[in-house]
C-alpha cells in the first residue's frame, strides 16, 4: 500500500531529476569556461561574460520546474534579497558602474544562488556530481600555476588569465577538495574507495600547502573537527589508517617546505589588522548606505591601500547594514539548517555542517569567496535539505549514511 502510494509522488521528483540535467550540466560547462575559457583560448561570443552565460542556465531551470521555481526562489529568498539590496544601493544610490569590480558579480551571484539552490533541491546526489567536478576543475588548473616570492618563502598562484587566480582563492577551492574527500573517505565502506578518497584528499591538501594561505587551512582545520564528532562514532579505525597515511607522508617529507613556509609566513601582517579598525570607522560614519563599492579599502599607516580581506566588512562599507544584516541571516540560516539535517541518516547530510563552518571560515578572510561555486554549494545544500525534511520528506532519494 505504501508503496502504491509513494509512486504519484515519485514520479513528479523523477521527471523534474531529469528536467533539470541539462541545467546543471550547463551549469558546469559555465564554470569550466569561467576558469579555463582565457588561457585554452575559448572565445563565445566575442567573450561573452560568464554572467551571459548563466542566463541560459537559469531559464533552463525555470523550464523544468515551471511554477515549482518559485518555492526554489522562496527557499533563497534571504541572500537574493541581498544581492538585491546591494546592487540597489550601488547603482541607485551611489551611482556606480555596473562593472565595479565589487558591483557586477553580485548580478551572477544573484543568478547562481537561483540555479544552485534549485539543483539541490530536484537533482539527486547533486553534491556528489559536483564534487567530483570541482575536483576536475582543480586538477585542471595545476598546469597553470606560477611560483610567487614573498617574505623569504615560497607560494604558488595560478595565472591571472584564469578564473580564481589568486593564491587563497586556490586554496579555498581546493580546501574544499579536502574536506569532502575526507568526510567521503570515512563514509565509504569499500576500502578501495575510501583509499581513492583520502588519497585525492592528501593530494588536495598538498596543494593547499603549496599555496601558503594560512585562512584556509585553518578552515580545513576547523570542518574536519566539526565533521569528527559524527564520523568517529563509525569506529576509530578509518581515523588511525588516515593518520598513519599522513604520517608515512610527512616521514617522506613531502610536506617539508609547507612546514618551512608556514612558519615563516605564521606572523607575517598582511595589513588586514591595521585597515579593519579603520573600516569600522567608515562604516559607523556612513551606516546606512556605506561609501560604495568604488571604495571599499582604506589606506593604512603604512602607505599601502588594503581592501577589506572580509565579506562582512565588505558588505557593511560598500553598502550599509541592510544588505549586511541579510547576509549574516543568510550564514545564520545556513547554519541552522545544517545543525537540524546533521541529525538525519542520509548519506549528504555529513557533509552539511562541516561544509558550512568551512565557507563561513573563508568568508571570514577574503572579499567575495562566498561567490565562489563552491561556497555558493556549502551554503544552499544543508537549506535545502532542511526544507524538504519539513515538507514531510519530499526529497529526492539519496543514499544513507553507514553512519548512524
Amino acid at each position: 500500500m505504501h508503496v502504491i502510494d509513494a509512486m504519484p509522488m515519485e514520479c513528479p521528483r523523477r521527471a523534474a531529476s531529469a528536467a533539470l540535467a541539462p541545467a546543471e550540466y550547463g551549469y558546469y560547462f559555465v564554470i569550466f569556461y569561467t576558469v579555463l575559457g582565457a588561457p585554452l583560448g575559448i572565445i563565445l561570443m566575442g567573450s561573452i561574460g560568464s554572467g551571459f552565460l548563466l542566463i541560459p542556465v537559469l531559464a533552463l531551470c525555470f523550464l523544468a520546474l515551471g511554477p515549482a521555481i518559485l518555492n526554489t526562489m522562496q527557499t533563497a529568498w534571504v541572500p537574493l534579497a541581498c544581492g538585491i539590496t546591494y546592487l540597489f544601493i550601488q547603482l541607485g544610490v551611489h551611482g556606480e558602474s555596473l562593472y565595479e569590480p565589487y558591483v557586477y558579480p553580485f548580478g551572477q551571484w544573484i543568478i547562481s544562488l537561483v540555479i544552485v539552490q534549485a539543483l539541490a533541491a530536484h537533482r539527486p546526489n547533486f553534491l556528489n556530481r559536483f564534487l567530483w567536478f570541482t575536483l576536475f576543475m582543480g586538477l585542471s588548473m595545476l598546469p597553470f600555476m606560477t611560483p610567487s616570492q614573498g617574505g623569504g618563502y615560497e607560494r604558488v598562484a595560478l595565472n591571472r588569465e584564469l578564473g580564481y587566480a589568486n593564491a587563497n582563492a586556490m586554496a579555498g577551492w581546493f580546501g574544499f577538495c579536502v574536506v569532502c574527500m575526507v568526510i567521503k573517505g570515512y563514509l565509504e565502506k569499500k576500502p578501495a574507495s575510501r583509499l581513492v578518497a583520502w588519497v585525492l584528499a592528501l593530494v588536495s591538501f598538498y596543494v593547499v600547502t603549496l599555496t601558503v594561505s594560512r585562512s584556509a587551512l585553518l578552515a580545513i582545520c576547523a570542518a574536519l573537527l566539526v565533521a569528527s564528532r559524527r564520523l568517529l562514532k563509525g569506529g576509530f579505525l578509518p581515523l588511525l589508517l588516515l593518520a598513519g597515511f599522513v604520517l608515512g607522508l610527512v616521514e617522506l617529507g613531502v610536506f617539508d617546505q609547507a612546514v618551512r613556509s608556514y612558519s615563516l609566513r605564521a606572523g607575517e601582517e598582511t595589513g588586514r589588522f591595521r585597515v579593519w579598525p579603520l573600516l569600522i570607522e567608515r562604516f559607523l560614519a556612513s551606516p546606512l548606505i556605506g561609501v560604495g563599492a568604488a571604495h571599499p579599502g582604506a589606506i593604512t599607516s603604512t602607505g599601502m591601500y588594503v581592501t577589506p580581506h572580509n565579506s562582512f566588512l565588505l558588505f557593511a562599507v560598500a553598502s550599509g547594514f541592510l544588505p549586511l544584516l541579510l547576509f549574516c541571516a543568510y550564514l545564520v540560516r545556513s547554519g541552522l539548517a545544517a545543525l537540524r539535517t546533521g541529525r538525519s541518516a542520509e548519506y549528504e547530510s555529513a557533509f552539511h555542517l562541516p561544509l558550512v563552518v568551512y565557507a563561513m571560515l573563508i568568508t571570514c578572510a577574503g572579499n567575495m569567496d562566498f561567490m565562489s561555486p563552491w561556497a555558493i554549494a556549502c551554503l544552499s545544500l544543508p537549506i535545502a535539505g532542511d526544507v524538504a525534511s519539513m515538507a514531510g520528506g519530499e526529497a529526492p532519494p539519496r543514499q544513507r549514511s553507514p553512519i548512524v
